[in-house]
């Protein structure tokens, strides 16, 4: 840029003059690269400290929201990148099969059932009324598998961390829930941070609770709320040879003497104990194994060989001991008991002593049950070792031994099916059980039963080319049975019509 100006001449003569420059009226810029670093960042401290305590506050609400999520029950949701890969043994036992509650019957007119939205509820059938006892979020936060409500629908006991022991028993823990004060009460033993219960269950209408761990037979008196003792019921157990209350492995996977493969169990449930009605007396199952002998069964394991027994050449199969009786060795001697509860410090129980039709024999322990609601009628089934001759039989107090009221035999086949057990009227004058009947063309198959035990009288009330499976229930009032029957190959509910049932209660019987 150059500066312009006018030039001005004063001077004296000669002619002679000197020249002057205005001022520069020149606008000068400055250029933003030459200036100085702090004057462009004067407030560089303070920009850093309100960035860092931005973040600590988004982390700090991330935090919280992540929290409140995983308390909810919706980790998976959030965090399903934190997932793995799925295994072939969980794809094998169905671990990752989704499956519903079971639908139980509370009393005659209420039901409890799992809702679309995974909580539970209770149908009262007499008003059609819905009632939320526990929601689906309570049931996430601990897994539940299984679940058992009290009489009053006051409580609920939640069964989760199942593990498996036997194909039928498991060992899991259980946790009462306070439907009122949405409160859980875990339950411990005695000097215990956690336990592994075998079994528990419901005893009676106060609250009280049935349990089995270690092979032994236990009550803790009500309410669950209340710190209670537990009281034993029996002593007696040892490891691997006696067990109370719980079935062994010889009843769950049973082998016939005469042949090479093995029957369906002996006993369909792990559970080995029944609870009065009130509560007072309770029925269980003892297993002796001493005189068994043990056989070494081979495992599948997630490795057959490690890596040394891999370089040296060989594999390692590991194997698991099991109690197995052959043909001539001992099987398992069973014993019905019957203790009662309301004594805490030793408390009695009489042996239950079976027919003696069995005298001599060495047999097998079907299934057991209270009848009637007064304490005083036991009905339990039993069967020879052979297994061709099953044994229904009433045992009363006060010495409970019991007597013969129906035997089956069998026919054509070698051995016998185990059913479900009788289905007794509510007097246990009666019961309806499962047998095979010849049908036209000398075939065999299921039907139902039906013995009036007063009379000793007994009679068939399905008849037809039918597989019955199941009986589910027994109108008395109405006369009706409802039963599951496999028709050739559909399945479907049958229902006995009324007149039949009730000329089978009255007038026709079978000799």
């Amino acid at each position: 840029m150059h500066a312009t100006g006018h030039t001005d001449r004063s001077g004296g003569g000669g002619g002679g003059g000197s020249w002057r420059l205005p001022p520069d009226e020149t606008l000068q810029v400055a250029d933003p690269k030459s200036a100085k670093e702090e004057d462009l960042y004067q407030g560089d401290g303070h920009n850093w400290r309100s960035i860092i305590f931005s973040l600590m506050v988004i982390s700090f609400v991330i935090a919280g929201i992540v929290t409140a999520i995983y308390l909810l029950g919706y980790v998976d949701e959030l965090l399903y990148w934190s997932g793995r890969r799925m295994r072939l043994d969980e794809f094998l036992h169905g671990d990752l099969t989704g499956e519903r509650l079971p639908t139980t019957w509370v009393s005659s007119h209420q039901l409890v059932y799992q809702a679309d939205d995974g909580g539970l509820l209770a149908l009262d059938t007499f008003n059609n009324t819905l009632t939320v006892l526990v929601t689906n979020h309570t049931l996430r936060q601990l897994n539940v598998r299984g679940y058992q409500c009290s009489p009053n629908l006051r409580y609920v006991l939640f069964q989760h961390n199942i593990k498996e022991v036997y194909r039928r028993t498991f060992t899991a823990h259980y946790t009462v829930y306070d439907v009122t004060n949405d409160h859980h009460i875990p339950l411990f033993g005695e000097g215990q941070r956690s336990w592994e219960w075998q079994h528990a269950a419901w005893l009676g209408g106060d609250g009280s609770l049935l349990l089995a761990a270690d092979n032994e037979v236990l009550a803790r008196p009500g309410p669950p709320a209340r710190r209670a003792p537990l009281l034993r019921l029996t002593t007696d157990a040892s490891p691997g040879a006696v067990y109370n209350g719980v079935s062994d492995f010889l009843y769950q996977v049973n082998k016939y003497q005469c042949a090479s493969y093995y029957a369906e169990e002996v006993t369909k449930t792990a559970s080995a104990t029944w609870g009065s009605s009130d509560g007072t007396l309770v029925l269980y199952v003892q297993y002796d194994d001493s005189a068994v002998s043990e056989l070494r069964l081979p495992r599948i394991a997630d490795s057959l060989a490690g890596v040394g027994a891999a370089r040296a050449g060989f594999l390692q199969i590991p194997t698991n001991n099991a109690s197995a009786h052959t043909p001539g060795s001992a099987i398992p001697k069973v014993k019905l008991w019957i203790v009662s509860v309301q004594n805490s410090t030793s408390p009695p129980r009489w042996e239950v002593r079976p027919p003696s039709t069995l005298d001599g024999m060495e047999y097998y322990l079907i299934s057991a049950q209270w009848v009637g609601k007064d304490n005083s009628h036991v009905g339990v089934v039993w069967m020879n070792r052979a297994q061709n001759l099953t044994v229904y039989s009433s045992c009363y107090a006060p010495n409970w031994t019991c007597t013969e009221t129906h035997s089956e035999k069998a026919t054509e086949e070698p051995w016998l099916e185990v059913h479900q057990q009788p289905v007794y009227s509510e007097d246990g004058s009666a019961f309806l059980l499962l047998a095979a009947v010849q049908e036209g063309g000398g075939q065999y198959y299921t039907h139902i039963k039906h013995v009036d035990v007063l009379r000793q009288r007994m009679a068939v009330l399905s008849h037809g080319k039918v597989e019955v499976t199941e009986i589910l229930a027994w109108d008395q009032e109405n006369h009706l049975v409802y039963y599951l029957g496999l028709d050739k190959e559909t399945i479907a509910i049958h229902r006995l019509h009324p007149d039949l049932v009730k000329e089978a209660n009255q007038i026709k019987y079978l000799d």
